[in-house]
């Protein structure tokens, strides 16, 4: 969906990604995700300013340069490769997720950006797998779980992506999640490739009140 695309992915998760952190586990995050070096911060931001124009190029030599200067400055990682997957430079994306994930085997963000990697290149199997690991990380947040009932969906496996849509929908109901508009879309076509049309009715009416376009031809079906 359109939140992958956003710059605030990597932002947003990377300011709460601590949180669920306890004990020497924070201790160990906050020591790798900003930087100790002045210069390093000043290239990060520099460089965050330059993505938020869209002038990724500049952004990717600057993160670089932030990370010359501090080889465990995993937020200038996960950036980095964000830059890259704008420029679909897949394989660039992977490294930088994959250096983070060495700095800090416990990363939310790069697991998620790991899996976004995946579906942009076509492997919802391999995506899947990372929505499982981002689901071990932080088991009650709903984005692992929405994560896996997109991938079930697309591979037809309409079961298991009813059981981790309904654990996604309870998650984002806790949260007052703005997304659970998605959840509701992708919910309602698993029931109707379930044969539940009561039950796809029903969350066709709540992703199109949540202010999801559904596709007319769903509507059609669902009349």
């Amino acid at each position: 969906m359109s939140r992958y695309n956003l710059v605030a992915i990597i932002f947003v998760f990377k300011t709460t990604a601590c949180f669920c952190q306890t004990g020497d586990k924070v201790l160990e995050y906050e020591r790798v995700a900003h930087s100790k070096s002045i210069k390093a911060e000043e290239y990060y931001h520099a460089a965050h300013n330059d993505f938020d124009k869209e002038a990724y190029q500049s952004a990717i030599e600057k993160y670089k340069i932030a990370i010359a200067l501090d080889s465990d400055y995993i937020d200038a990682f996960d950036n980095l490769g964000l830059a890259y997957r704008k420029m679909n430079k897949l394989d660039s994306a992977e490294y930088c997720y994959f250096a983070s994930l060495r700095k800090y085997p416990q990363g939310y963000v790069p697991v998620m950006n790991l899996a976004i990697v995946e579906e942009r290149r076509g492997n919802p199997q391999k995506a899947a797998d990372y929505y499982k690991k981002l689901v071990t990380l932080r088991d009650d947040d709903p984005e692992g779980y929405y994560g896996l009932l997109r991938m079930y969906v697309t591979l037809k496996m309409y079961s298991e992506a009813l059981d981790n849509g309904n654990t996604a929908e309870k998650y984002y109901k806790k949260n007052n999640s703005p997304y659970i508009g998605d959840c509701y879309y992708y919910l309602c076509f698993t029931h109707y490739n379930l044969n539940n049309i009561e039950m796809a009715r029903k969350y066709m009416n709540l992703a199109q009140n949540a202010g999801v376009t559904v596709d007319k031809n769903m509507v059609e079906a669902l009349k």
